[in-house]
C-alpha cells in the first residue's frame, strides 16, 4: 500500500488554468449604454462555477502547506526554536541588524573550520556580506553553508558611528555603469492662463475674430547627460590565525578595522574624490554645487541656518548636514546671552543628532573649514552595487609559513548627483 502525496506544483498549474478561464469568461461580459452588465444566466453560472473550483484548489494548496509546516516542526529537534529564544530576550529599543563580525563568528563555515582545527591542508576561505550569504571553498568545490533568511533578533540600539551613507535612502543596482541626466538650470514660467486672449496673446479677449486661445507658457529645464561609474573601495589586513578562535576579538577586528576602514574611505570619497571615469566624483568636485561664505556677524548655528535658506531657494528641501567633529563641538556648546546652550540634542539612547531639523553626520573626512548640507535622496543618491563584504583566506603569499590569515573587505558603490544646486558647501567664519 502506497502513501498518497499532494503535488503543490501541479495544483498551482490547475489554479493558473482556472484563472485564465475566469479572465476569458469576464471578457465575454457586455455592458449596456448605462454601464450595467448584460449577460445570460449561462454565462453567470459558468463564471460562478469556475470561481468556486478555483477557491477549492486554493484551499487545498493552503491546507497542504500548513500540513508541511507542522510536519517539519514535529520532525525537528527538541531544542527551542530561534523565534522562541528570541522571544525570551529582554525587549526595548529599536530593531538592529547584526554586524558582519557577528555573522562571521556564527557562520557554519567558521564552525566547521574550527572542528577541523583550521587544517591548512584544505584552504579555509569564507565570504560574508550584508546579504547573509556564506560559503566555504576548498579547491574548486563550493558548498552553500547558509542561504536562508536569518532571524536578526531585537536588541537595544547602541550609539553607533553615523556615516554619510546613512543620510541616503537605501538603493541598489545591478548595472556596471549608471547613465543619467543632471539638472544644470531651471526657468519656471508657470502662470494662470486665460481661455481667450486678444491678438497679442496677453490682453483680455475683445470678442472679435482676431482673439486667440490662451496658450500655456513653456518653462525651461537644462539637462546634461552624465555617467556615474561603479567604484570599488576595499583593503586587506593580515592577522595571526589564532584570532579565528577568539570570538570577541574577531568581531572587533572585523567591525572596527575591516568594515570601518571601508566606510571611512567611503566618507572621504563621497566628499572629495576626483572623478576620472572609474572613480567617484565627490560633492566638492561636482560642478554646480552651491557655496556660501559665512559671516563673522553670525554665530555657528546661525551660519548653518542661512546656508539652509540658500539650499531651499533651489526648490529642494535639505535633509542632512555633514560637519567635522571639532565644528560640531563648537555648534553644540554654543551659548546664548543667558548662558544656555542654543542647540538642544536629545541624550536618550538611540537619539538622532539634529540641527535645524537636519539629520547630522560628524566625520573627520570633513575639514574644519567647511560644512555641507543638502537634499540627500532627492538631489543625489548613493547606489550599492555590492554591499560591504568581508573575506578571509589562509592562502595568500607566505600565510602558511607565517601562521597568519588575510582579511579583505570591499564594496562597490556609485554616487549619482542629479540636482547639484540642492547642495550647499558652507565656509565657516569665526563669530566676532
Amino acid at each position: 500500500m502506497t502513501t498518497a502525496t499532494i503535488d503543490v506544483k501541479a495544483l498551482n498549474g490547475l489554479l493558473a488554468e482556472k484563472r485564465k478561464e475566469c479572465d476569458r469568461l469576464v471578457g465575454t461580459f457586455k455592458t449596456d449604454e448605462k454601464g450595467r452588465f448584460d449577460l445570460s444566466r449561462e454565462q453567470f453560472e459558468d463564471y460562478r462555477k469556475t470561481v468556486r473550483e478555483a477557491e477549492e484548489i486554493k484551499g487545498l494548496i493552503d491546507a497542504t502547506r500548513a500540513h508541511e509546516s507542522f510536519g517539519a516542526y514535529l520532525d525537528g529537534s527538541d531544542e527551542s526554536s530561534e523565534a522562541a529564544r528570541n522571544a525570551a530576550l529582554p525587549r526595548g529599543g529599536d530593531m538592529e541588524s547584526k554586524s558582519l563580525g557577528d555573522l562571521f563568528v556564527e557562520s557554519e563555515a567558521l564552525q566547521r573550520a574550527r572542528e577541523r582545527g583550521f587544517d591548512d591542508s584544505a584552504s579555509f576561505t569564507t565570504r560574508i556580506e550584508g546579504k547573509s550569504i556564506f560559503n566555504f571553498s576548498a579547491g574548486t568545490v563550493t558548498t552553500q553553508a547558509l542561504g536562508s533568511v536569518q532571524n536578526l533578533g531585537i536588541s537595544e540600539m547602541a550609539r553607533r558611528r553615523m556615516h554619510i551613507r546613512d543620510l541616503f535612502p537605501k538603493s541598489s543596482t545591478k548595472a556596471a555603469v549608471l547613465s543619467g541626466l543632471r539638472e544644470t538650470g531651471w526657468v519656471n514660467r508657470a502662470k494662470q492662463i486665460r481661455q481667450r486672449t486678444a491678438a497679442d496673446g496677453t490682453s483680455p479677449a475683445t470678442g472679435s475674430a482676431s482673439d486667440k486661445w490662451g496658450r500655456v507658457p513653456k518653462s525651461e529645464l537644462t539637462l546634461k547627460p552624465v555617467l556615474f561609474p561603479i567604484a570599488e573601495i576595499g583593503h586587506a589586513l593580515d592577522a595571526h590565525k589564532n584570532i579565528l578562535s577568539d570570538d570577541g576579538r574577531l568581531k572587533t577586528f572585523i567591525n572596527n578595522r575591516m568594515v570601518e576602514g571601508v566606510k571611512y574611505t567611503e566618507d572621504w570619497d563621497l566628499l572629495h574624490s576626483v572623478g576620472d571615469g572609474e572613480h567617484l566624483t565627490g560633492f566638492f568636485e561636482t560642478e554646480g554645487i552651491q557655496t556660501y561664505d559665512c559671516s563673522t556677524a553670525d554665530k555657528w548655528s546661525v551660519q548653518i541656518r542661512r546656508a539652509v535658506t540658500k539650499a531651499m531657494l533651489a526648490e529642494y528641501e535639505p535633509s542632512g548636514i555633514i560637519l567635522s567633529p571639532t565644528m560640531w563641538e563648537h555648534v553644540e556648546v554654543e551659548e546664548d546671552k543667558n548662558g544656555q546652550f542654543r542647540v538642544a540634542v536629545a541624550v536618550a539612547i538611540g537619539a538622532e543628532k539634529r540641527v535645524w531639523r537636519l539629520q547630522l553626520v560628524e566625520t573627520t573626512a570633513m575639514s574644519d573649514d567647511f560644512f555641507m548640507l543638502g537634499a540627500f535622496g532627492m538631489g543625489a543618491q548613493l547606489h550599492d552595487r555590492e554591499s560591504v563584504s568581508v573575506r578571509v583566506s589562509s592562502e595568500n603569499a607566505t600565510n602558511f609559513e607565517d601562521g597568519i590569515v588575510t582579511f579583505r573587505a570591499d564594496e562597490r558603490v556609485a554616487l549619482e548627483i542629479v540636482r547639484p544646486e540642492s547642495f550647499v558647501i558652507g565656509k565657516w567664519a569665526v563669530p566676532a
